[in-house]
């Protein structure tokens, strides 16, 4: 059941719903937040859309950065498993 949750982002309240629980959506906030404050202080943008695009994009390069990484090592646990599969049969059929 969704819950509405209040959270602060770049100092605008924003009510969000959520199936999550309220730390859980607080820790999303959190880092969301700190992503629009690093880019908002590096590039000293006073436009809210600027920097929220930026975040965004930063944000996304953060999620494919772990997603391929991710994918790596679910490759590579493939070919372990191919590997020890192979060894097996090849032990079964000695």
């Amino acid at each position: 059941m969704k819950k509405t949750f209040e959270v602060i982002l770049l100092n605008q309240k924003f009510n969000l719903k959520s199936d999550s629980n309220e730390k859980y959506v607080q820790r999303v906030a959190d880092y969301v937040n700190k992503k629009l404050f690093d880019i908002q202080e590096k590039t000293k943008s006073v436009s809210s859309l600027n920097v929220a695009l930026l975040a965004a994009l930063n944000i996304a390069d953060d999620f494919f950065k772990i997603k391929t990484i991710e994918r790596e090592k679910i490759d590579k646990a493939k070919g372990k498993i191919r590997e020890i599969v192979g060894a097996l049969e090849r032990q079964l059929n000695a």
